[in-house]
């Protein structure tokens, strides 16, 4: 059984993984940390909220991260891509309140599962630059640290240079490479293709038995109609975060290298990720080593997806 700390804005991609992860049988969601990103940090705890009651797992704590980058600049919001409320054609029904819990929780999480818990991050850096700067932080106790983000040698997807977790907050992604310790980063080379097409959303409505069926379409019909504008004919729409689980739990299907990773933090290069890929690589003393995914088995992505889905 894996056990995982989530950070999330969702967000459409970041609710599939959310589901993905809620519904896997393998998986138990110790709790959700909230912050900006795809949607204000406020749309992304409603959202957190509605898909936890969905599941009927409100007892899984929310928790709040940071609510703009580290920069200090205003955040970029994503509704375009994502919907008016993040959720596609999905309005999410708010209670009067929402129990929510201060940024300390995280690291009594991490005490309390001691060693095994994988935090997995699929928004903007900034908590998790956070949790490597805050003086009582704990977050060498986690098993592992997995993240989305970054592009290596492909195009960005918010400039022509940078994916948008980085792109969002180049300062914490920064941070966070030079002071994160074996963290595997999971970037566009794999995500951009880990496409789910309309028809499989169809086939998912129409037979999945998960409390979550009703949702997939109207969800994915208006993520999938902004990305058809961007890439024609794509027929559906990369579900970027959901990698991350299935990485998490199937390692041999995926390809890795190791590597440093470092963070262009302004000017036109702005959230560029770059490494040393060359046969011997240039080793810059005291600058850590992370895991970069570069490639996948996308057939057995889908189908994973699918099952765990039903």
């Amino acid at each position: 059984m894996e056990k995982v700390l989530i950070v999330a804005d969702p967000g459409v991609d970041d609710a599939f993984a959310i589901i993905y992860a809620l519904l896997h049988p393998d998986i138990e969601v110790a709790g959700i940390i909230n912050e900006y990103g795809n949607v204000s940090q406020e749309d992304a705890v409603r959202n957190t909220w509605y898909l936890l009651k969905i599941a009927g797992k409100e007892e899984i704590p929310i928790i709040l991260g940071a609510h703009q980058p580290l920069t200090g600049n205003s955040p970029e919001y994503f509704y375009n891509i994502h919907g008016v409320e993040g959720l596609g054609f999905v309005r999410p029904r708010l209670k009067d309140s929402i129990t929510v819990f201060p940024f300390m929780k995280v690291y009594d999480l991490i005490r309390e599962h001691n060693g095994k818990l994988t935090l997995v991050n699929l928004s903007r850096l900034s908590t998790l630059a956070l949790m490597h700067l805050h003086q009582e932080s704990n977050i060498e106790l986690a098993e592992n640290i997995m993240i989305m983000g970054g592009a290596f040698h492909v195009p960005g997807n918010v400039t022509h240079l940078a994916e948008a977790n980085i792109y969002g907050d180049p300062h914490a992604a920064k941070v966070v490479a030079t002071h994160g310790k074996d963290l595997t980063f999971i970037p566009l080379n794999v995500t951009n293709r880990a496409i789910i097409s309309n028809e499989a959303i169809t086939y998912l409505t129409k037979y999945s038995k998960s409390p979550f069926a009703k949702i997939f379409h109207p969800m994915m019909s208006y993520y999938s109609s902004q990305y058809e504008n961007i890439i024609p004919n794509i027929n559906g729409a990369p579900l970027h975060d959901v990698t991350l689980f299935c990485y998490l739990l199937n390692k041999e299907r995926f390809y890795s290298v190791n590597r440093q990773i470092f963070v262009v933090e302004s000017d036109a290069s702005k959230g560029l990720t770059y490494a040393d890929f060359r046969h011997v690589p240039d080793m810059k003393a005291n600058h850590p080593i992370h895991t970069i995914v570069l490639d996948f088995d996308y057939n057995f992505f889908l189908q994973d997806f699918i099952q765990v889905m039903m």
